[in-house]
């Protein structure tokens, strides 16, 4: 029985100190939430060009969480919610081919209109998304399952 509870007792260790890094990771996630406006009769160029963009990203941006794309029923406003493991994934987005090439073909067809930033971001993507005219919310409360 000894053996038994030492064995339960490092496991308990183990995953003690597994959810301790989960937090801290957590609490390095960047979120996005943009609204783009989308310039009349420019609809299925902004559509062909955000799939292109997203799969550009899915293959080649595994630290890209959640990135994702809502139009509104008349299709002339877009609800991007993005999601990155931490500043550096944000930075390593910014700077891909996709965003170097795609993302402009994208800002000539539609504005962001609202670009709201929730974590922390390093100084370094801070000057970065300044550009942008963000608005950032730090996490004050809550949790994540």
């Amino acid at each position: 029985m000894s053996i038994m509870f030492q064995k339960l007792e490092y496991m308990l260790v183990q995953f003690t100190s597994y959810l301790s890094s989960q937090s801290i990771q957590h609490n390095l996630i960047i979120h996005f939430r943009a609204e783009f406006i989308i310039e009349q009769g420019k609809t299925e160029e902004y559509k062909k060009l955000v799939q292109e963009m997203t799969r550009m990203v899915e293959a080649n941006e595994p630290d890209t969480m959640v990135y994702q794309f809502y139009l509104n029923k008349d299709e002339t406003k877009c609800i991007v919610h993005e999601t990155y493991t931490n500043s550096e994934a944000v930075l390593a987005h910014n700077n891909s081919v996709a965003s170097q090439t795609i993302l402009p073909k994208i800002f000539s067809v539609a504005k962001i209109s609202r670009f709201d930033v929730y974590g922390n971001p390093s100084e370094e993507l801070q000057k970065v998304l300044a550009s942008f005219g963000v608005q950032t919310y730090d996490l004050f409360a809550g949790f994540s399952r």
